[in-house]
């Protein structure tokens, strides 16, 4: 069963963009935009988002100062009880597959020898 995780909300963007604390400058004119957990406290900032409040701690905006806009997007939610959220694909070959790779290894060893 896989869990949504819903986008940050427009509000929540300009919440940060807004009373964004912690800047860092990360080069190439970008620049990281996060809200404290000290500022995530402010009463104003609580009401105006709600329970979104809570996404302040996981939302954070990559800045171009260049062009004075929203480069990316960082969301670094992960849903409770799904542990392996971040956990590549992982596959198994199969026999045949293993097969194909073993001939195509052959025929290199083989071309190489001359």
């Amino acid at each position: 069963m896989a869990v949504a995780i819903a986008p940050p909300s427009g509000a929540l963007l300009n919440a940060i963009l807004s009373y964004a604390d912690i800047s860092e400058d990360i080069g190439g004119g970008m620049t990281l935009l996060r809200v404290s957990a000290k500022r995530m406290d402010d009463a104003v900032i609580a009401q105006s988002l709600g329970r979104e409040a809570a996404r302040l701690a996981d939302v954070s905006i990559l800045w171009n100062d260049d062009e004075s806009e929203i480069h990316a997007v960082l969301d670094a939610a992960i849903p409770s009880g799904v542990e392996d959220f971040w956990t590549e694909p992982q596959f198994e070959l199969t026999d045949l597959a293993m097969a194909y790779l073993d001939e195509m290894l052959d025929t290199e060893e083989r071309a190489k020898a001359g």
